[in-house]
Formats: structure tokens, C-alpha cells, sequence
């Protein structure tokens, strides 16, 4: 026995499966050193990996929104007279479905139309599923001269895509010129290179944003 303790005490505070460089049999605690420096580890790698999934959602969130605002080809653009001289230039609710569906797939979307109480006017809730949440954006239209049912509630779907960034270049007065051409930027293609950053982002920021 030294200092008040049995050599079967002292025996039991060394771990036999922890050596030094020299063989000496550790001290336990430094086998619990060793397992809270394992645990830090595992934590510092765990949060590393939280990190990772959440820059990979936001990049997939920026990706989603740049291919929901991506311009249309010229073909699915449409056009009406509007005010004085000016043509109003427009898609229809085919394009805004099949730009849904290939963007973040047929199970992601859903709308619901609502007629209101004068029954004039008909809104379109436009619901997309975004990382994993249902957002939901509202808009209406009244009746048209074309078919007045179907043409309110085409043209509620329309506006409604707007807000996640659908069609939304085609209100910009800028966006087509005289001729009814498009601006470089309000093409697929030139969209792309902005988006690509093969030109100066910040030359286009009214579209990008």
C-alpha cells in the first residue's frame, strides 16, 4: 500500500490497451482524452458537412430561380397590339406549365383557381415547392374577349408565374425593339452567357435579380 492506496487501485487507473512510445501503460483519463478529441472530430466533420448541404441547396435554389427566368425561344412568344403603336408580347399557359415541369418537376407545382365573389375576376394560387416548402404567389385576370372562362383563368396562371420570375422580362419595355426583335438578353441564348458570366453580369442586373 502507498500513500493509502492498494497496488490493485493504482493498477486499475492504468488502461492496458493504452501504451506510450516507451511501452508505459497510459493513465485512463488519457483514454478519455482521446475519445473527446474523437468526439470534437466527429462534430467538427458533421457540422463541415451540414455546411456543405446547405451551400449545395443555395446553389441549387439559385440554379432553379435563373432556369424559371430563363427568356423564352422567340417561337412561344406571342403578341397583341397594345397602347398607340406598341406591341405587347406575351406566352401562354402551355409554356408556363412545361417551364414548371421541367424546372422543378410535375409533383412540385399546383395551382387553384379561385373565382371571386362578383364573378368577374378569377386569381390563380400558384404553389412551387422550394427546398422542401410549398410558396405560394397569387395573382388574377378578368374575363377575355376569347373564350371568357378559359382565357381569365390562362391568363391568372400566367400572371401568377410571374411572380417566381416566369415570363416576367416581358413586361420590361426594353425587352423587344421596333422591329420586334429581341434584346440579346432577352433571348435563351443570351441569357445563358450572362448567366455563365461570359459578359458583365452587371450590365443586366434589372433581368438577373
Amino acid at each position: 500500500m502507498a500513500n493509502g492506496h492498494s497496488a490493485e487501485a493504482i493498477e486499475a487507473t492504468y488502461s492496458d490497451d493504452l501504451r506510450g512510445p516507451d511501452g508505459i501503460r497510459a493513465p485512463l483519463n488519457a483514454g478519455w482524452e482521446q475519445q473527446e478529441q474523437n468526439e470534437r472530430r466527429r462534430q467538427e466533420e458533421e457540422w463541415q458537412k451540414q455546411d456543405e448541404v446547405e451551400i449545395l441547396k443555395q446553389r441549387d435554389t439559385k440554379h432553379m430561380h435563373n432556369a424559371l427566368k430563363r427568356p423564352f425561344p422567340i417561337k412561344e412568344i406571342q403578341s397583341r397590339p397594345g397602347k398607340g403603336s406598341t406591341l405587347l408580347h406575351y406566352i401562354d399557359a402551355r409554356s408556363v406549365m412545361k417551364r414548371l415541369d421541367e424546372v422543378v418537376g410535375v409533383a412540385n407545382w399546383q395551382t387553384k383557381i379561385i373565382e371571386t365573389a362578383s364573378g368577374t375576376r378569377v386569381l390563380c394560387e400558384l404553389s412551387v415547392r422550394i427546398d422542401g416548402e410549398w410558396i405560394t404567389k397569387t395573382d388574377g385576370s378578368g374575363d377575355t374577349d376569347f373564350e371568357a372562362e378559359k382565357g381569365a383563368i390562362s391568363r391568372a396562371l400566367c400572371r401568377a408565374a410571374t411572380h417566381f420570375g416566369i415570363g416576367r422580362y416581358l413586361y420590361n419595355p426594353n425587352a423587344f425593339d421596333r422591329n420586334n426583335k429581341p434584346a440579346s438578353w432577352a433571348t435563351p441564348e443570351g441569357y445563358d452567357k450572362i448567366i455563365n458570366a461570359q459578359v458583365d453580369p452587371s450590365m443586366y442586373s434589372h433581368i438577373i435579380e
